[in-house]
């Protein structure tokens, strides 16, 4: 047994222990700040002047990728406007490889709703590519008058058979009230879709560049005559959005008569043996299955609802296309607008400055007044387009953000 005395011994010993222990770690440190204030006060004023910069750069991280995106759009509007200027020089410069008379521009048009933007696209078109074979397909409801002022902007027109989900139905005498799983509600079919599938049949070229009516080049896109794969299409959503479908309002395709064939038999059969599919879903079940030599392209090439960098081409989808739009900058707005384009609403801008251009440019403004998309009230009058969105112009939103944001909507 230990005795009173030692005991007592021992706690005071072991007191002492345990306050060493506990005041070390602040002793180091104080001997550590009187040695830096007493042989190196630059060090440790550069050390807090260090974490002050780390702290501020973490917190303004935002504004950085924000300043980079805004130089890369900047950058982006000086080159397309050097190549919107001096196009016909590059076009002989870089002579292109393929056979300009065996590749084309090609779209579909089977109704007048989509007159005006077919004129925005003919006039990119020719402002930005060496290319210069244009075909339209037109349908029987296209008017003459239509017509007319497709020509005189560069679209050799042919007149083709309209296809949809209505005239494969009635082909293949299915009801349409008893579709199955992938129904297509009577609300959202669009008329004529399918009739972008004849431009697989169009043998003629070795080379076509098929190209919604509502899609605007931005810059020379005619890189894509030199794909080697039999098609090619840009994904459904931008990087960093898992999806594994392709947009159909961009195609690169090698025409083939078999391959025409089989996604009529292929739509015919799932008509048949369940529902009518729209003409994006069918050949995304085309390409799935058959395994041919195709490739993603880049999400540049059709961006959409949504600025992104590289823009090559932007595509007025849904309830952005500008032509049905309430609103619209006057001529006068349009025309003083100087760029960059920081969001769709100043894309739309770029839209109407460009088709106010071309009714002078080939002489389309008698027949554009007497269209239903005239409004002489906004394009001659003063009230500015931000004020008739009812918004402030929108900042720019970095691609990188909204594709957070894009996430969490889907």
């Amino acid at each position: 047994m230990y005795s009173t005395k030692s005991i007592a011994k021992f706690n005071r010993k072991h007191g002492r222990c345990v306050r060493i222990a506990f005041f070390s770690p602040f002793l180091t440190v104080a001997f550590l700040l009187v040695f830096l204030f007493a042989w190196r006060p630059i060090g440790l004023t550069y050390l807090l002047a260090l974490t002050k910069n780390v702290a501020l750069n973490i917190a303004n991280d935002k504004q950085r990728i924000l300043d980079d995106d805004l130089h890369l759009t900047d950058k982006g509007w000086k080159l397309n406007g050097i190549e919107k200027e001096h196009h016909q020089v590059l076009c002989k410069k870089y002579a292109l490889s393929w056979s300009k008379s065996k590749a084309t521009w090609l779209t579909i048009l089977t109704n007048d709703d989509y007159a005006i933007p077919l004129l925005v696209l003919g006039h990119s078109i020719r402002t930005f590519s060496c290319q210069k074979n244009m075909i339209a397909l037109i349908s029987k409801d296209v008017k003459d008058e239509t017509r007319k002022v497709l020509r005189k902007v560069g679209w050799t027109t042919r007149l083709v058979e309209e296809m949809d989900c209505d005239w494969i139905e009635r082909k293949l005498r299915v009801d349409p009230s008893n579709g199955g799983f992938f129904q297509i509600r009577p609300g959202r079919r669009i008329k004529g879709t399918h009739t972008r599938l004849h431009a697989w049949n169009y043998t003629e070229f070795l080379k076509v560049v098929y190209i919604d009516a509502d899609v605007m080049l931005l810059t020379n896109i005619d890189e894509l005559f030199d794909i080697n794969e039999d098609f090619a299409a840009a994904p459904c959503f931008r990087p960093g959005i898992l999806d594994p479908c392709f947009n159909a309002g961009l195609l690169v395709l090698r025409p083939d008569s078999d391959q025409y064939r089989e996604i009529l038999e292929l739509w015919g059969e799932i008509t048949a043996r369940d529902t009518c599919l729209t003409d994006q879903e069918l050949l995304n079940i085309f390409y799935a299955n058959v395994g041919t030599d195709w490739k993603f392209l880049p999400y540049s090439y059709n961006v959409r609802r949504f600025m992104f960098r590289p823009l090559s081409a932007f595509h007025f989808v849904g309830s952005s296309k500008p032509w049905i739009s309430k609103c619209r900058p006057s001529r006068k707005e349009a025309s003083q607008f100087q760029g960059p384009t920081l969001n769709v609403e100043e894309m739309a801008v770029i839209f109407w400055k460009r088709f106010y251009k071309l009714l002078a440019t080939y002489s389309l403004e008698t027949w554009y007044q007497s269209t239903k998309f005239f409004r002489r009230e906004q394009e001659f009058g003063n009230i500015r387009f931000a004020n008739c969105l009812n918004m402030e112009p929108k900042a720019y939103r970095s691609p990188l953000m909204e594709q957070v944001n894009d996430t969490d909507k889907r």
